[in-house]
């Protein structure tokens, strides 16, 4: 009988393992609490096409891991990028982190992909297990490759000559239907032919560039479980927790916005109950993970109630129109292990965020830090998105004016990103900034703090690879794969493009399919 993601909430798994296993473990999950060893008659593999580190840190990697070892007649385990291939180092086969299991032994193998640049790992990762990396190379035998993700709710275009079934969107329910086929051990063309007549699942193979509309799901579905936490995670030592989904702003830069992805929340005392499970009474730190948790109503409950269980935690998302006039809020931000107050201004100027319908005004930001100097934290740090259309130099200038302002009242750090053009966003169709334009704004914006502020960036030039992949086509994967195997440099990127580009011309080839199709329109949902 199929279970929903609801249900995992009511029945923790029996297999569950609290403690830790070091007796003969892979190193990176020798300290992990929550492993699941578990082997079953059909065993498929979960992937993460990043470090240990990253993927110890993604809850939805987290969820279907969890959904998957839901049933006794399949067993799922993980996988994740090696630190050293990541960095260039030579390619060598994987296997599973719980059992050493080579990745082509598996009966199906899963990927969880949240980035564009991702793309190129998980290429990477097949060719290192002898599998071909091209859907098109891999024969019968080979074990069926299904990618989902976060990545899947802007363009998944570039992935459609790596996967054999891509799932669109949020694949809480949809992992159930996966988990019936692995149960009944369907065959890879028993699964594809089944696959055609599913809403969501998306085969390039079959459906072209005519991508389906993405899954959602409602609040019943919510909350999210984490299945693990780690001291080698990015988030060290925290259990995650999805206390809302989507978000009811619209932003326009954002791909999680109200027309595409709406607000929905769970009872409060489901998210309470979840703290009370075996594996969240373990962890030393909740993360409340969400695009919009801070506007989530039960929000300052639910942190009471980890304060009243003795935990430190994390939100993955604070709005600063939610903290400057509320002092309990940060009050409990404080009480929880809060030493940076993190808030995104996401444009450098009130005039930009008023077009980019970001709804933050600069009272917002200043009253947000007078809180964080209020109760005793140490850092004060904004995100700042640059390069957005029709910026200008005043744009700027108001960015350093109001940063040395901050700086005033306490220590300051900014993250500055590129601005990259998604689809399903009104500004899918927007230019990318030219390269060398950004590097002068950075120059301009650091010297113009004067070391009175922690200026940190994004590259821009892998801004300009992300922006690429974002645009592109199915054609893409083979720039991917070109590039990676030439080192995944910068240098190999810019030739990969050069090439294709001499090729093709269009550099936005996934606007023109959406246009063509009359799919995923460019302002938001169908």
């Amino acid at each position: 009988m199929r279970r929903s993601s609801a249900n995992l909430l009511e029945s923790p798994l029996s297999t569950r393992q609290s403690q830790r296993h070091t007796h003969g473990k892979n190193p990176l999950i020798a300290d992990e609490i929550g492993t699941l060893m578990r082997r079953a008659p059909r065993e498929v593999l979960l992937c993460y096409p990043n470090t240990y580190r990253v993927a110890g840190s993604s809850l939805g990697f987290q969820v279907i891991y969890r959904a998957l070892n839901s049933r006794e007649e399949v067993a799922c385990h993980r996988a994740v990028m090696p630190a050293e291939m990541l960095d260039g180092g030579p390619l060598h086969a994987l296997t599973s982190l719980e059992f050493a299991k080579p990745l082509g032994d598996y009966d199906a193998v899963l990927f969880s992909i949240a980035y564009e640049l991702d793309i190129g790992n998980l290429a990477m990762m097949l060719l290192a297990s002898g599998l071909s990396p091209l859907a098109s190379g891999r024969d019968a035998r080979a074990p069926i490759v299904i990618v989902g993700g976060p990545l899947t709710t802007s363009n998944v275009l570039p992935l459609g000559l790596f996967a054999d079934i891509v799932v669109m969107g949020e694949a809480d329910l949809a992992v159930f239907t996966l988990l019936d086929w692995f149960a009944q051990g369907l065959d890879r063309g028993a699964m594809l032919q089944a696959a055609r007549d599913i809403k969501g699942f998306w085969l390039p193979n079959f459906h072209d560039d005519a991508v389906p509309n993405q899954l959602s799901v409602g609040g019943a579905c919510l909350p999210a479980l984490g299945a693990w936490h780690s001291p080698q995670a990015e988030f060290k030592n925290m259990m995650l927790l999805e206390a809302s989904r989507g978000c009811p702003r619209y932003c326009s830069f954002c791909v999680v916005r109200a027309p595409v992805a709406p607000m929905r929340e769970p009872e409060l005392d489901r998210v309470v109950a979840a703290l009370d499970l075996p594996e969240y009474r373990a962890a030393p730190r909740v993360g409340f993970v969400g695009a919009a948790v801070s506007d989530w109503a039960p929000i300052k409950s639910a942190l009471r109630a980890a304060i009243e269980r003795g935990k430190k935690f994390g939100i993955s998302s604070l709005r600063a129109d939610r903290l400057d006039e509320d002092d309990e809020f940060v009050d409990l931000l404080f009480q929880g292990g809060y030493r940076t107050m993190t808030v995104a201004s996401d444009a450098p100027s009130q005039r930009m965020r008023g077009k980019m319908m970001k709804g933050i005004r600069e009272r917002h930001l200043m009253g947000a830090c007078e809180q964080a100097r209020r109760v005793g934290m140490r850092l004060f740090k904004m995100y700042v998105i640059i390069g957005l259309p029709e910026e200008e130099d005043r744009d700027i200038d108001e960015l350093i004016d109001f940063c040395q302002r901050l700086s005033q009242r306490m220590s300051t750090a900014i993250t500055l990103s590129p601005f990259v053009p998604k689809l399903h966003t009104p500004l899918a169709q927007a230019p990318f900034e030219a390269v060398e334009t950004q590097m002068k704004k950075l120059k301009r914006i650091q010297r113009g703090l004067g070391g009175r502020v922690d200026v940190r960036f994004d590259s821009p030039r892998q801004a300009y690879i992300e922006y690429r992949l974002s645009m592109g086509g199915m054609d893409m994967g083979h720039v991917i794969l070109a590039a990676m195997q030439a080192g995944g440099t910068l240098s190999a990127w810019k030739q990969a493009f050069i090439q294709y580009d001499k090729a093709h011309g269009t550099q936005r080839p996934a606007v023109d399919a959406a246009q063509r199709h009359g799919l995923w329109p460019l302002t938001g949902a169908r």
